[in-house]
């Protein structure tokens, strides 16, 4: 199998240096949250990752551990170098036997810098708090070392203290996303939803998008009463696995939350409307004149006025020109018309003709980021962007929610929507 037909997340095992620890945990992750993606990567591993020579039995074992077959992954590493070593420690540390993984980072530690960061990792996951504090100061200055101090503060009860390092963290590295993932949870915590909505929103921008930043932000979107937002969240969620209960529940909760909310607010309407109906026309400043000719036409409330149309009521003897523009004026004036309760308010979405979808994506105006990503697929036209659902569009590479957002305020202002196909519970 050559190179370019890899899944892209697997490319790190063919390229000419070994893969990092930091680009093995980051296999992992994409292994776990996205379906299609362990597919691919599963289908690679029969395939044996040809036109791998070098260390292919170990960076089999890798793509092994990605997947979770953690016991081929072991067999595969049969070296006692640092990088092995550490290998061990992440397989160890993924199955949570933390004492061992603990033994093999220290190993590689001695010949490898990153293993001093895995290391760390692992004492943390293991309560180990007053060792992590030790071999925290051999880890080198960075993102990594702030996220690192910061989780150690967590572990020591110091909030503050952990919101700090993990800004920290985020100013070296603005999309490391473990360190806006804990910080969105600690100002969530503390009730700093602004804030906190703000860090959720990193995990789901960067790409590839780290998913359980991205459902901590449905849910706190759901909390402050935005359905429609929990529900983008939660559909991105389920675009990785559309199995994943959790997602599921929340998206079926979401959508009742606005069905309820609707409900609500279109019950409030109409006891509005009702009450509007109701009203008498004599309430209003009309001439004697007009009121008469309303009275002749057994036109009493406002809602009789609003069930009659202009022609019918010129069609009437004395009613002219000077009173219909009399009951106009008075109906513009509460944001009311003729005949609104006979023809209906809606209004249907018009199609977009066939020159705004040949029209080019630039029209749309977009910023560089979301024009970098179609760009990526090869998007050039209005009408090839209309042929992507929101789904296909939140996993394209570059991807995020906002730009998805954008794409599709900027696609509403010429008619044209993007496809959003039901996700069923």
């Amino acid at each position: 199998m050559a190179t370019a037909t890899l899944p892209r997340a697997a490319q790190v095992l063919t390229a000419s240096q070994r893969p990092t620890l930091a680009q093995i945990r980051l296999l992992r992750r994409i292994a776990v949250q996205d379906v299609e993606e362990h597919r691919k990567l599963a289908a690679a591993l029969q395939d044996g990752l040809g036109g791998v020579k070098d260390d292919a039995k170990v960076r089999k074992g890798i793509l092994a551990f990605a997947l979770g077959h953690f016991s081929d992954a072991e067999e595969a590493i049969d070296g006692t170098d640092a990088y092995n070593q550490a290998l061990l420690g992440l397989i160890y540390h993924e199955l949570g036997e933390y004492a061992d993984a603990k033994t093999h980072f220290t190993t590689a530690a001695k010949g490898m810098p990153e293993a001093k960061v895995e290391l760390v990792r692992a004492l943390l996951d293991g309560d180990q708090v007053e060792d992590a504090e030790k071999a925290l100061a051999g880890v080198a200055d960075g993102a990594d070392r702030e996220f690192l101090a910061g989780r150690l503060a967590e572990a020591k009860g110091n909030t503050e203290g952990a919101i700090k390092a993990y800004e920290a963290a985020l100013e070296k590295e603005p999309e490391h996303v473990e360190a806006a993932f804990q910080l969105g949870v600690l100002l969530d915590r503390i009730g700093d939803d602004d804030m906190a909505l703000e860090y959720y929103s990193v995990c789901a921008d960067v790409h590839p998008h780290f998913v359980p930043g991205i459902t901590n932000l449905g849910i706190l979107y759901e909390e402050r009463g935005e359905s429609n937002a929990a529900i983008d969240c939660f559909r991105q969620v389920l675009a990785y696995n559309p199995r994943d209960r959790r997602a599921l529940m929340l998206l079926r909760d979401a959508k009742s939350s606005r069905t309820m909310y609707y409900d609500e607010r279109e019950e409030r309407e109409r006891e509005r409307m009702e009450k509007i109906m109701r009203t008498p026309v004599n309430d209003f400043e009309l001439s004697v004149r007009s009121r008469n000719c309303l009275a002749k036409m057994n036109i009493f409330t406002l809602g009789d006025l609003l069930k009659i149309t202009e022609q019918e009521m010129l069609s009437y003897k004395n009613f002219g020109e000077t009173s219909l523009k009399e009951v106009k004026e008075m109906l513009a004036a509460r944001n009311l018309r003729l005949g609104m309760f006979r023809d209906g308010e809606e209004r249907s979405i018009s199609k977009a003709d066939q020159k705004v979808l040949g029209e080019s994506v630039e029209k749309l105006e977009l910023g560089n980021k979301s024009l970098a990503m179609l760009e990526g697929l090869g998007v050039s036209r209005i009408g090839d962007l209309a042929q992507y659902s929101d789904l296909d569009l939140y996993k394209a590479p570059g991807s995020g929610q906002s730009v998805v957002q954008e794409l599709s305020t900027a696609l509403g202002a010429f008619g044209v929507s993007l496809p959003r196909p039901e996700i069923k519970a």
